[in-house]
């Protein structure tokens, strides 16, 4: 038995939501769900209180903020464990949505730091699995405004008119930098990379209320703290292609984004030589194979796969055909 890194993978964390649905269970990855209405499936996490566990290898069992605190540069990246140390610096989760979340800002790293205590903010993408034709996100301003106009629609409940509203399809990535402003809607099923970091300000819940007439709790002055009054972008990004089966979606000094066709009975290979980085790979569609040291794993459509930085190159391959979103911090 070897006791160096290898590529790992990790049990999947259910939490039911009430606009949660039923689309995280079908998929094979995630059998073991019970949650009734499954709104959110973290695949990787250092969340503290809610770390990942590997799945897979003799690390199976151990949490990811301790592989980190024991493999540190060898399993992120030198420059990576300077800058976040001991917490897995990114949050990897998918989302099933049959109502709308609150529409919602979070902190950037200044702002969680002055009100927090914590050095992280939360920016973040989503990659759009399963959208139905009335399926919805909002997402930014649709005119340049201010605070004092913002705090009038949310006190007299006019707060969407001043947002933009997109019908998303699958395939679409939206980019969502901390200060945005945003709400998910109902019928979408997304693929959700951020920091990891779980501050969220809601501005806004529908008027809700639960079964005893209560409202969730509303963090209106630390939100109007965080927004971006001048963002006036939907945030939806265009692909732009990187090589023959690469397309760059996101990049950001937060995390860089992929995709990557595996066209099927094709073999291809990523050289991570000159990343100073771990990668992580989720797969949005089919099942793929990788090979480490003369073993073959499978991937299927959901999970995830951190490659520790010392490793330089992986191999794929897929019978049918698969997509894989290659998340890298680039320096």
């Amino acid at each position: 038995m070897t006791n160096e890194l290898y590529p790992l993978k990790f049990k999947p964390l259910f939490f039911e939501k009430p606009w949660g649905g039923q689309n995280i269970k079908k998929h094979k990855a995630f059998e073991t769900n019970k949650a009734l209405n499954c709104g959110e499936v973290w695949l990787v996490s250092g969340v503290e209180n809610q770390q990942s566990e590997v799945s897979n290898g003799f690390l199976a069992g151990n949490e990811i903020n301790e592989l980190v605190e024991v493999y540190m540069e060898d399993l992120v990246g030198e420059k990576v464990y300077v800058e976040y140390g001991d917490t897995f610096p990114l949050l990897f989760k998918i989302l099933d949505t049959t109502d709308w979340l609150s529409v919602q800002v979070h902190p950037n790293n200044e702002l969680a730091q002055k009100k927090h205590g914590v050095p992280f903010g939360k920016t973040e993408m989503w990659y759009v699995l399963e959208a139905s034709t009335d399926a919805a996100i909002l997402n930014g301003f649709s005119r340049m405004t201010d605070k004092t106009q913002v705090e009038k629609a949310l006190k007299n409940g006019s707060i969407v008119s001043l947002l933009n509203k997109v019908n998303p399809v699958a395939g679409e990535v939206y980019f969502t930098p901390a200060g945005k402003i945003h709400a998910i809607g109902p019928g979408l099923t997304v693929a959700e990379i951020q920091q990891t970091s779980d501050y969220t300000y809601r501005l806004y819940d529908w008027d809700r209320t639960d079964a005893e007439g209560k409202s969730r709790e509303l963090h209106i002055t630390d939100g109007l703290d965080a927004l971006n009054y001048n963002d006036v972008s939907d945030g939806k990004t265009a692909p732009v292609k990187s090589g023959e089966y690469v397309d760059n979606l996101v990049t950001c000094s937060q995390f860089v984004t992929n995709r990557i066709h595996i066209p099927a009975n094709t073999k291809l290979e990523r050289d991570y030589l000159a990343l100073d980085s771990f990668v992580v790979l989720l797969n949005v569609k089919g099942t793929a194979k990788f090979s480490f040291n003369n073993t073959e794993e499978t991937l299927q459509m959901g999970e995830c796969l951190l490659v520790p930085a010392m490793i330089d190159e992986m191999r794929f391959t897929s019978t049918e055909g698969a997509e894989l979103l290659e998340v890298y911090i680039q320096y």
